[in-house]
């Protein structure tokens, strides 16, 4: 091969691996059938937007998880349902308070990227609460949520979580008071799959 020729392929092979590692297939470690569980805390804040209390809420969370993964498509994505227990202190404008819930979720697993795998959450669950903030309504509520994150691997089915989501709060008119609680929630877990 002449000098031409070296130097032209040494020139192009970054270009074309540039081109196509991005399009490599890599074998999702989410496979259908599969599940995940584990442990996140979190904590978050309420922002105020339209027909919210007006007063400060902050929840400080401890989550379990549990997911079973339901279907994969070509791409490397991956569909997953995932049932959530959360237990939170919450303070209420510098009151104690407690609420409790169950969520289900369904997660879109994108493409496992090796090291990372990022996902996007949507999810509509039940909380009990004792907070009581003026024009909150009742106790008995309702948590619609959407949010996304990633994975981070650390050992053989073995990850670190890291999410973000919008919460919403309220009691969708069981109650005729109804102002609502939206906060930023940002956790921070474990998880295992097998």
């Amino acid at each position: 091969m002449s000098i031409k020729k070296k130097n032209l392929t040494l020139a192009l092979l970054p270009i074309v691996l540039l081109v196509w590692v991005p399009y490599v297939r890599c074998e999702s470690s989410l496979q259908k059938g599969m599940t995940e569980w584990g442990f996140s805390v979190g904590y978050g804040d309420n922002f105020h937007i339209g027909h919210d209390v007006t007063e400060d809420v902050a929840f400080y969370f401890l989550t379990h998880f549990w997911g079973r993964v339901l279907k994969n498509w070509s791409d490397g994505g991956s569909l997953e349902f995932v049932a959530e227990g959360f237990l939170s202190f919450v303070q209420q404008d510098s009151v104690d308070r407690y609420a409790i819930g169950v969520t289900p979720l369904i997660a879109y697993n994108l493409k496992d990227f090796g090291k990372v795998i990022p996902f996007l959450e949507l999810g509509l669950g039940i909380l009990y609460t004792d907070l009581d903030p003026e024009g909150f309504g009742s106790r008995f509520d309702f948590t619609p949520q959407a949010g996304f994150g990633l994975r981070y691997r650390i050992g053989h089915g073995k990850f670190l979580k890291f999410s973000y989501r919008i919460h919403h709060v309220s009691n969708a008119d069981i109650d005729e008071d109804n102002l609502g609680i939206d906060s930023h929630l940002f956790s921070v877990g474990i998880s295992f799959l097998k």
